[in-house]
């Protein structure tokens, strides 16, 4: 099934006037706002098959990626996922060039990265935008070591993009980020860019418990292409997800 931009953005719009009146409306109301779309960015590993983060999709009840081609959303389904990784593989039909990941034990702390994606800003849903950054660090959450922070500018609607080194393979997936108003005020002090992805050897072993046949290389510290390149050839794999949800799931975490 397609639908074209316009449908999708008729239905946006709707979620942006409902929500304008959402506290004097009655329980019932609410469920029917709560169902109205989300948006988020999914990329192409293997063909026909889009990483994103699960959080995005977790309440769906129908899925659309953008086909970038004829300006057009195709329908997707939920292929698997890991709830502990944040982490689920869609199917869509799309014509695209998977990327390449890297090896997570060859890449460098420090290194450049551009992340590309659709933020949405408040209620403005943007055209693909990339923004840069380095690895800052790997981080710990829970126990376990799966995640490295990242200072590259994100916002929500970029959940599942993919974080690129200048080589251009695929180090990891933004998955959440700093609740920075939160911590302002515990700390007194506002933190900036403070961000978070899964690194990419949690992808593969995500992908290879799948079954899906994806490309990775060893991070190359001698190939460096500039940020206009590293779009350029990854833009065509990164695809606008629309998640159409089910209604009564809220959250308070602070993901993009």
């Amino acid at each position: 099934m397609r639908l074209s931009v316009f449908s999708v953005g008729f239905w946006l719009l709707l979620a942006m006037l409902s929500w304008s009146g959402a506290g004097a409306q009655s329980d019932s109301e609410r469920q029917v706002i709560e169902s109205v779309p989300r948006v988020g960015t999914a990329f192409v590993v293997a063909p026909n098959q889009l990483l994103t983060a699960y959080h995005a999709v977790e309440t769906h009840e129908r899925l659309f990626v953008s086909t970038e081609r004829d300006g057009l959303f195709t329908a997707a389904r939920l292929v698997a996922f890991d709830k502990n990784l944040d982490i689920a593989l869609i199917e869509a039909s799309v014509d695209a060039k998977p990327v390449v990941l890297a090896a997570w034990e060859s890449v460098p702390i420090g290194v450049d990265v551009s992340v590309v994606g659709f933020p949405k800003i408040g209620e403005i849903i943007s055209d693909k935008r990339i923004t840069q950054g380095i690895v800052n660090g790997e981080q710990r959450f829970f126990g376990r070591e799966d995640w490295f922070q990242l200072s590259a500018e994100v916002h929500r609607g970029n959940s599942g993009s993919p974080v690129i080194a200048p080589d251009g393979s695929v180090v990891g997936i933004i998955s959440h980020k700093l609740d920075a108003k939160r911590a302002s005020e515990m700390t007194k002090d506002f933190p900036q860019n403070v961000n978070f992805a899964m690194k990419s050897s949690r992808i593969t072993d995500f992908l290879d418990a799948n079954n899906v046949d994806y490309s990775v290389k060893l991070f190359d510290a001698a190939r460096r292409y500039r940020p206009y390149e590293l779009y350029r050839d990854v833009t065509d794999a990164v695809h606008l997800l629309v998640v159409l949800q089910r209604g009564g799931l809220r959250t308070d975490i602070p993901t993009p």
